[in-house]
């Protein structure tokens, strides 16, 4: 009981709630600005063999700084780090194992401290204290300084905020349009999930809400679109009980699962062949003015396929095949006109550098953080649909972009960060239902 104690004093200082806060807040910055906050489209921002100088000093900085806030509560630091899923520990122990076989050990090596760094940073981020809703309020801060600069941009600065290439897609102050969308729609999501917090007024909610759905369709990003409605759906289905019954979403998901047997099975009698990839994504793609091989991507894939064929086991290291001409990738890259630095398929992607291995292993993270987040159904609700919908929405737009397990991405320091903060907060509940009463201490125990 005495190190439960311990544990129990050694609670955030408040000096440390700023702290905390503005490494949340830059981290989101420096995940979603362009590399070493350089505006220098006519650079190659996919140099991921070295980085910038401003790209290592960014992220030396807050992996450093996560460093020294989980040694100044050691002790609270090592038990939240007991409650990581442990599967994603997993699979940070076999990226490092890869550099045995990889055909780029250096890079190999430093994407594997780069993702050790991010589960320091979730880690960090959970000596706050606070509630939940506290971080997504810094995060919607970050969120919507970058919108409001990136509208600036764009109408006052287009050489710099409008994406030529794509006709006249804002991309305001990130590096592409597909980026600015991105944000949008996270911000979108989070607006929507802090709604009920009294202490936002109404025109400060409306006003973020129409500012994410402004950025989102001037960024004219498909996938963006897509996931700004489909993140905010996944939260109203989630965040109440519809239905009477507890078991209710099982019951939903069994019919949904019923209901793409039966398509599938009239699918077949009409066309006397199972629904391909353009049978499915064609209605789709063409609602947005895309082709269902969506712009080209298929073209990656069939000759990735091929290389995956070759070490589809173990995969051929972690990040150490799209750097390139003269890498791992050249083979891909000769039946292309262009250079791709990423497969556009996180999947196909991560089975690649991490093999059938690495896919188990990601399974069992995504299927774990699902049984932890049933569980906070019953702590607070609210969180939990909130955390389900960013990963749904993180695992929708891997299908199109490479997002997990690619350097520090956002979506990837976004995954970590969910999946610690759920594990933290079931941790939480555990704890506090395990420590008694103190009558040396007033007040109501903070959940940590």
């Amino acid at each position: 009981m005495g190190k439960v104690r311990s544990v129990v004093a050694q609670r955030p200082a408040t000096r440390d709630h700023f702290l905390i806060a503005s490494l949340l807040f830059c981290a989101v910055l420096f995940g979603l600005l362009p590399s070493g906050l350089s505006w220098n489209y006519s650079t190659d921002s996919e140099n991921i063999n070295s980085g910038s100088l401003g790209f290592l000093l960014q992220w030396s900085g807050i992996f450093a700084l996560s460093a020294f806030v989980l040694m100044r509560q050691h002790l609270l630091a090592i038990s939240h780090l007991r409650a990581v899923n442990p599967f994603l520990l997993a699979m940070a122990i076999y990226c490092l194992v890869s550099i045995v076989w990889s055909p780029a050990p250096v890079v190999t090596l430093k994407r594997t401290i780069q993702f050790v760094g991010l589960i320091l940073f979730g880690l960090a981020i959970q000596m706050n204290g606070k509630n939940w809703s506290y971080s997504i309020l810094v995060m919607i801060a970050a969120l919507t300084g970058i919108e409001l600069a990136s509208v600036v941009a764009a109408i006052a600065f287009p050489s710099v905020g409008i994406d030529t290439y794509f006709g006249s897609a804002w991309r305001g102050i990130t590096d592409n349009k597909n980026t600015l969308g991105a944000v949008a729609a996270l911000s979108l999501l989070l607006w929507v999930s802090v709604w009920h917090l009294k202490s936002l007024r109404p025109w400060v909610r409306w006003s973020g809400a129409i500012l994410s759905i402004v950025c989102v369709g001037f960024s004219t990003s498909s996938t963006s679109i897509t996931l700004a409605a489909l993140g905010p759906v996944v939260f109203w289905i989630l965040h109440r009980q519809h239905v009477g019954s507890p078991l209710w979403l099982q019951r939903v998901m069994v019919v949904a699962g019923m209901l793409a047997l039966l398509f599938v099975h009239l699918f077949y009698i009409q066309e006397a062949h199972l629904p391909t990839r353009a049978d499915l994504l064609g209605p789709f793609a063409s609602a947005f003015g895309k082709s269902a091989d969506l712009t080209g991507r298929s073209d990656i894939w069939e000759p990735l396929m091929i290389e995956i064929e070759k070490h589809w086991v173990f995969g051929i290291g972690y990040g150490a095949f799209w750097l390139g001409p003269g890498s791992a990738s050249q083979p891909v890259l000769d039946t292309l006109s262009w250079i791709p630095y990423q497969g556009h398929n996180g999947y196909l992607d991560m089975l690649n550098e991490l093999g059938a291995i690495g896919m188990l292993l990601f399974s069992g993270l995504v299927l774990f953080d699902m049984r932890n987040l049933m569980r906070l159904v019953s702590v607070d609700r609210k969180a939990a649909a909130l955390f389900a919908a960013m990963v749904v929405t993180i695992l929708v737009s891997n299908l199109t972009e490479s997002s997990l397990f690619r350097n520090v991405g956002f979506n990837f320091l976004l995954l970590i960060l969910s999946s610690v903060t759920v594990s933290s907060m079931l941790r939480a509940r555990r704890f506090n239902a395990r420590v008694p009463p103190d009558p040396a201490r007033s007040g109501p125990r903070v959940a940590l």
